[in-house]
């Protein structure tokens, strides 16, 4: 059976002739594609589905709207076989990709969406204003004056008599002028004439002035890879950190004007703020530090910081630090305003009396609030239930916050918030924004990027890793024991708003959709799976992977769950991390059959991974009691709350990424963020460690790091997810 498509309502572009993006031009008029000039190659029906697609940028077109534009009613062709030809020719011409996509995204089952960033329509040519020509007079005398007004319909030039300068040209009988015109004549002429003149200034004063010229776009980069994090300059520059085709992040100075671009040498730094001076502030790891941006000796400024910012007179520094309790942020150094919960992007106002930053109530999640903290400490949320937020700067004016991030998805738009809290939108969504610094005269640095979650499986007696990817923010929670199982959740534009769980065979056979919620763990017999709803957080969720019903598990007291799994080696007994009302994070295990939560683990430790021995006595954790910001070494922590045992055979840190079933923990590099991470297994019972696995995904271009590591319970299969963001670095002007 047929279904009736609703055609995508089209937009007053008549006047529309062509469209750029980049370095391209499509011409609508002539059905051709253009590279700086150079005409490509493109048929007729590529060329009608680019030019749609361009034509909605950031939107979805469904493969039914692409049917019924390009493929009309009546059109015999086979559609699917057409539009994947078409798909691939665009993509060829284009130089793009469909594993990692810089123009064309693909939906799978869904359509395409335009991710190229901002398109520039071109109008036929501008409107002309005609002014109503006044009635000629038969004066024989007399031409009318080449440079005179346009009559309607007329070509510009004299316009004889009986010509065709239109009805309007006709001339008019000649009446007698009087010797003198009476007096009480004279005034209402005047008068008449004072409103015309203060008529025409009106509007002349507003026709001139004409509405608010639309934002522009300048793009600053073009290498493929990723920005994290890029802050205006003096003298027309910008300093920005990024790592390109693969290389590790790095800082680059470019100009506006040229647009060129030179590496400083500041490696695997983070660009936290730029002086007036010309000095700039980064990150190196956890140690804040200034150095003169042409070059020179850096100075330290502090150890053990989380984020930072810098006003722009070099004088005083915000930071975020962590000791053995909640973030804290200071400003200036020393002066602790507040504490907040996962706290990014804090930035200090330009009148400095006031601090906004971003906080996430979910360990590990982007979703969160706009808060803001004056000098005094008072503390308020401006904003929040936003699904993902990254990326915050001030107004010029110091009177609003605006940031980038969605209700629903991934996508975001860039917001601005009032501090008494009215949001507004600045850009709508053209893929994925995130804002990084605003200047004084308004101009905006902001990156349009494509971000993506990628997921990869390997068997050990398989000679290569499958590609178990599935719609964009796809990530690996666990593995069944024998390998031949995974479940994955989704949390971005294809997970929908409350995120979705999925099972999938590892040999490659499509998915099984579970339901909402955020997955947790799998349990050994592969019959149920743990999740935790992503907007009611007050429940654990017992979700069947066949038949049978979702079972709830509230406890009294317990107002926040944040994390879960299945306790081996049957799963009867559950873990999870939760808080009671307004209290800290304690680790429970409960019994699936009965009985009251027991808290297992020192206040203070966080379960985030199902890190329970094969027996599951005893979880591994790193050792409490060491020097802050120093690791002390894993411990194995008995479930019943007995004192906890060191691990042999460590000498370095590592992160436990899981055990098998013969007693072997698997240890993996603690920086995520390399592109390459080694993964070790170590022998509890005497100390031997040794390298087991080297992940690293085939395509390094924007890796921005690993997210999770799974490892089977056989030993035999492992898989992992990471995150990719292509961005482009772009200087938007006339954004209000």
């Amino acid at each position: 059976m047929g279904t009736e498509t609703t055609p995508r309502p089209q937009r007053k572009d008549e006047d529309v002739v062509a469209l750029h993006f980049g370095p391209f031009e499509l011409d609508l008029r002539s059905g051709e594609l253009r590279r700086g000039g150079a005409l490509l190659k493109l048929q007729p029906q590529p060329f009608k589905v680019l030019a749609l697609l361009a034509g909605h940028p950031g939107e979805l077109v469904t493969r039914e709207e692409i049917q019924h534009e390009v493929w009309p009613a009546g059109t015999f062709v086979d559609f699917e076989q057409s539009l994947n030809f078409c798909i691939r020719q665009i993509r060829a011409v284009l130089g793009d990709s469909a594993l990692t996509p810089r123009y064309i995204e693909t939906l799978p089952r869904r359509g395409y969406r335009w991710i190229g960033g901002p398109v520039e329509k071109v109008a036929g040519g501008p409107a002309i204003l005609e002014w109503r020509r006044p009635a000629a007079v038969a004066r024989p005398a007399l031409e009318p004056k080449a440079d005179g007004p346009i009559a309607p319909g007329g070509s510009g030039g004299p316009t004889a008599p009986g010509g065709s300068g239109g009805p309007e040209a006709l001339a008019e009988p000649v009446h007698p002028r009087p010797e003198r015109p009476p007096r009480h004549l004279f005034m209402p002429l005047t008068t008449a004439g004072v409103l015309a003149i203060l008529s025409a200034g009106l509007y002349f004063a507003f026709a001139r002035r004409g509405p608010e010229p639309a934002p522009s776009f300048q793009r600053l980069t073009f290498r493929r890879g990723s920005v994290e994090a890029a802050r205006f300059a003096p003298e027309g520059q910008v300093v920005l950190s990024a790592a390109w085709e693969g290389e590790p992040p790095a800082l680059y100075a470019s100009r506006l004007e040229t647009r060129e671009s030179r590496r400083v040498d500041m490696p695997g730094s983070r660009v936290v703020g730029v002086s007036r001076q010309g000095e700039v502030a980064y990150l190196k790891e956890s140690t804040l530090a200034r150095a003169p941006l042409a070059g020179g000796p850096p100075r330290q400024v502090l150890d053990g910081v989380m984020l930072a910012d810098w006003t722009t007179d070099g004088a005083d520094f915000l930071v975020v630090r962590r000791s053995k309790g909640p973030y804290r942020l200071e400003f200036p150094i020393g002066t602790v305003l507040c504490d907040a919960i996962s706290p990014t992007h804090g930035r200090i106002a330009p009148d400095r009396q006031r601090v906004a930053f971003l906080e996430h109530p979910i360990y590990g999640d982007d979703g969160g609030s706009v808060v803001v903290v004056d000098r005094k400490g008072a503390k308020r949320t401006l904003s929040d239930g936003w699904a993902s937020i990254e990326g915050l700067a001030w107004s010029p004016r110091s009177d609003e916050v605006w940031f980038t991030g969605t209700r629903v998805g991934a996508d975001s738009a860039l917001h601005a918030v009032t501090l008494d809290g009215r949001v507004r939108t600045v850009l709508p969504s053209m893929g994925r924004l995130i804002v990084h610094d605003i200047a004084p005269d308004g101009r905006v640095l902001i990156e349009r990027t494509t971000l993506r979650y990628e997921t990869r499986f390997r068997r050990l007696d398989e000679p290569a890793e499958r590609d178990l990817s599935w719609l964009d923010l796809n990530t690996v929670e666990d593995l069944s024991p024998d390998g031949r199982t995974m479940l994955f959740m989704e949390s971005g534009e294809g997970g929908g708003p409350d995120y979705t769980m999925f099972m999938r065979q590892t040999d490659g056979s499509l998915p099984v959709r579970l339901g909402t919620g955020r997955a947790m763990g799998l349990s050994p017999d592969g019959l149920s799976v743990l999740s935790v709803p992503l907007r009611e957080r007050d429940r654990i969720d017992i979700v069947p992977t066949g038949a049978g019903e979702t079972r709830t598990l509230r406890n009294p007291g317990l107002s926040e769950y944040e994390w879960a799994g299945f306790v081996p080696p049957d799963g009867r007994t559950i873990y999870y991390t939760a808080r009671e009302k307004d209290g800290p994070r304690r680790a429970y295990l409960q019994d699936l059959k009965g009985g009251a939560p027991r808290i297992f683990l020192p206040e203070g430790s966080v379960l985030s991974r199902n890190l329970f021995t094969p027996d599951g006595a005893a979880v591994v954790l790193e050792c409490k009691g060491g020097e802050p910001g120093k690791w002390a070494g894993l411990c194995l922590y008995p479930v019943d709350s007995s004192v906890p045992r060191p691990i042999p055979g460590l000498s370095k840190p590592l992160r436990p990424v899981g055990w098998d079933q013969a007693g072997h923990l698997y240890l993996a590099d603690r920086d995520y963020n390399t592109a390459v991470v080694h993964v070790l297994r170590l022998d509890p019972r005497n100390g031997r460690l040794q390298p087991w696995q080297e992940i690293a995904p085939p395509d390094r271009a924007g890796f921005m790091g690993m997210m999770h590591i799974v490892i089977a319970r056989s030993g035999q299969a492992f898989a992992y997810s990471y995150a990719r963001k292509l961005a482009d670095l772009y200087v938007v002007r006339d954004a209000r």
